[in-house]
């Protein structure tokens, strides 16, 4: 691509003006076309011919017809207005082919998000999603992910974040456990219980002391992955802690059933993360769907 001079280049405003008019073959027309008077198109091509030492447009009976010189000038500016408009509506639109990448825990993915894509998809065809569960922090920019949804603190550098939900953790037991412990939920002896627990998950150790229990002593069964863990609560196995927003669906079908007990410092808040820059517009349309997700209308606003 060969330097240019752009001091030998008139206004862009001028020449917008000489091709709206060439093509609409008014001065009217085309301050329509680019909503402003007649008059200012009228002086912006005058000035044009004016920085140019050339006649662009001439009368033609009641309209404006080209110049040899004008004519020449209008084929250039419209391939390259048309090359320019074009070039940027394929940035507009993003590599389609590569779609929108996700990355998320598997328990928020598998149990709360994919069950709602279709939504997505009904709203925006025209966006592939790729939804990559992860439980590690993963680097979006090195990783090529255009949004990650985390939950922390909020305050990650290298990124811009969005709230997404507010939501809590709660404690789960199935109705399988439930009945052979005597039908009450509210009765469960939850210093004897099996628990369903991560090794990874050391803060369930300080949440589970808040009522008693000691969970260095009660019985365990260790699952990696809460996905995992909560099908284990699902077949009757133990109880658990999860995010409540991640076990919706298994709450309100009766698969799982909310243990009443009060927990302080279990509010969290998840976020959409992505890497810092101009946002995609896939991006902030998938956040804005996610907003729309929470339950118990939980959406931050």
């Amino acid at each position: 691509m060969s330097e240019i001079d752009w001091r030998r280049i008139p206004s862009l405003s001028s020449l917008r003006a000489f091709e709206a008019t060439a093509r609409l073959g008014s001065f009217t027309a085309a301050g329509v076309a680019l909503n402003v008077t007649h008059a200012a198109i009228t002086q912006q091509v005058r000035a044009l011919e004016k920085d140019l030492g050339l006649t662009l447009l001439q009368r033609e009976g009641r309209g404006m017809g080209l110049t040899e010189a004008g004519r020449q000038l209008a084929d250039a500016l419209s391939e390259g207005f048309t090359s320019i408009a074009d070039g940027i509506e394929n940035l507009r639109n993003g590599p389609q082919s590569r779609g929108l990448r996700v990355t998320c825990t598997p328990a928020l993915s598998h149990a709360f998000i994919i069950p709602r894509l279709g939504q997505f998809w009904d709203a925006h065809p025209e966006i592939p999603v790729s939804l990559t569960p992860s439980v590690s922090l993963d680097d979006l920019r090195h990783q090529k992910f255009d949004l990650g949804i985390r939950t922390g603190k909020g305050d990650w550098p290298g990124v811009d974040i969005v709230p997404l939900w507010t939501t809590r953790i709660v404690l789960i037991a199935s109705p399988i456990l439930i009945e052979k412990h005597g039908g009450d939920v509210s009765r469960l002896p939850l210093q004897t219980m099996p628990w369903i627990r991560s090794q990874a998950h050391q803060g369930d150790l300080d949440l589970m002391r808040q009522f008693g229990v000691d969970g260095a002593k009660a019985p365990t069964i260790f699952i990696e992955g809460q996905s995992d863990a909560v099908q284990a609560v699902v077949r009757g196995l133990g109880l658990t802690f999860v995010s409540e927003i991640a076990v919706s669906d298994d709450l309100a079908s009766g698969a799982l059933v909310h243990v009443p007990i009060a927990l302080e410092g279990a509010e969290f808040t998840y976020y959409a993360v992505t890497p810092k820059g101009v946002e995609r517009k896939s991006s902030r349309l998938f956040i804005h769907w996610l907003k729309t997700l929470a339950p118990d209308a939980s959406a931050i606003a």
